[in-house]
């Protein structure tokens, strides 16, 4: 994973002092964001310091959303006032006591007018952690030149569609285990049971488990495994059928098949509908800032109806505000239908601290089954392993 980056931009300096500071000096807030979510987020920040003259300044530091707990629990005194997070790394943060609970009624009224999925997924045990921000699940993209929509409606269909010589009809990344997993619950298997809460549950070693990875071994040679920025070359050359990935690659995708983008939902597997990770971005604010209330607007802030929109508009990050559900544009958009239809089959990933036993181990796993280095007679106790290891 990509560490904290060396990159301090400083949004906005103002010389008032912050009124609740006791010692009179003006104070400076701290947000980490991901490096591509920089530009939007100062302008963001600039607009807030419009509103709030009493504040100095906040410096926006690049913090990649996946490193943002590793990042906390290796420095707690050097961490953000604010920053954001997916929301499976709630829990490990809030038991760590790192971040500020909201309590607050206009904070909790504003978190009401997002979706219910989303609001609670920045709960833990019944409180409120996170300010919503945004929905993310899988989706396919693929090149309108070399496969039709109906044949992108099944991945026997993608595997049988019209690839040139030395192209490839279907590409994922095998090694990332947020992808990856979708095998095991297209298969009918469950990540820490079916509330995503039991940490002795995980089924990974069951019968549908053990289909999953038969598949995927049997059709490895039929598969390429690859991350993003290869799929985009190979979109370039009209080399791949289809690729799985997520919203925020719509717009590189875009512009590398040009006229010939099309994005949709999961294909069919063998009958069975591909399910996918639901994941939500959240803005949460650290328990030991000195500045808390102001903290606590400035998460409200970036995550409000216009600034949802705004993640849309540049970064196709689907809003999950209830005032945009009826949007034009949202509604207008391909990618945005694409997110919407694989929702009732994306499951929220679980916020548990055990979700820190699951990332490595599984991606390895079925990075070994598509590399050949596991084998079907080998699966049973291979599972059991892995399970296991993921229940700590």
């Amino acid at each position: 994973m990509r560490r904290l980056l060396s990159i301090i931009l400083v949004a906005a300096i103002y010389t008032l002092s912050l009124a609740s500071c006791s010692s009179g000096k003006a104070e400076t807030l701290t947000v980490w964001c991901a490096d591509a979510d920089r530009e939007i987020v100062s302008a963001m920040v600039n607009a807030f310091l419009a509103k709030k003259p009493a504040i100095k300044g906040i410096d926006i530091v690049i913090c990649e959303d996946d490193n943002a707990r590793e990042r906390f629990e290796e420095a707690p005194g050097d961490a953000a006032d604010v920053l954001c997070l997916p929301h499976d790394q709630l829990g490990a943060l809030v038991a760590g006591g790192y971040l500020a609970e909201i309590t607050e009624a206009k904070h909790r009224g504003e978190i009401e007018k997002n979706a219910a999925p989303s609001v609670t997924a920045g709960q833990i045990d019944g409180k409120q952690y996170g300010f919503p921000s945004s929905f993310e699940t899988h989706m396919l993209f693929y090149d309108k030149s070399l496969l039709s929509d109906d044949e992108v409606q099944s991945l026997e269909g993608i595997l049988a569609g019209a690839v040139p010589e030395g192209g490839y009809h279907f590409a994922m990344d095998f090694s990332n285990a947020y992808f990856s997993a979708n095998w095991f619950f297209t298969y009918g298997c469950t990540l820490f049971g079916e509330s995503g809460e039991d940490k002795a549950l995980c089924d990974f070693d069951s019968p549908g488990g053990v289909a999953a990875m038969t598949y995927l071994i049997d059709n490895r040679e039929r598969f390429l495994n690859c991350d993003s920025e290869t799929a985009l070359e190979l979109f370039k050359e009209h080399k791949l059928g289809a690729f799985i990935g997520g919203p925020w690659h719509a717009a590189a995708m875009t512009e590398a098949l040009m006229g010939n983008y099309g994005c949709a939902k999961l294909p069919v597997v063998n009958g069975k509908d591909m399910r996918s990770f639901a994941g939500f971005k959240l803005y949460c604010v650290n328990a030991h800032t000195e500045n808390k209330a102001v903290a606590l607007d400035l998460a409200a802030w970036l995550t409000d109806p216009d600034n949802q929109k705004t993640r849309f508009q540049e970064r196709n990050l689907t809003p999950v505000s209830k005032s945009l559900a009826d949007d034009p544009d949202v509604a207008a958009s391909t990618t945005a239908k694409a997110v919407m239809a694989q929702g009732p089959y994306a499951i929220a990933m679980p916020s548990i601290p055990q979700m820190s036993n699951f990332w490595v181990p599984t991606g390895e796993f079925t990075a070994a089954c598509y590399n050949g280095e596991i084998m079907t007679d080998s699966l049973p106790g291979e599972l059991s392993a892995l399970a296991s290891a993921i229940k700590g």
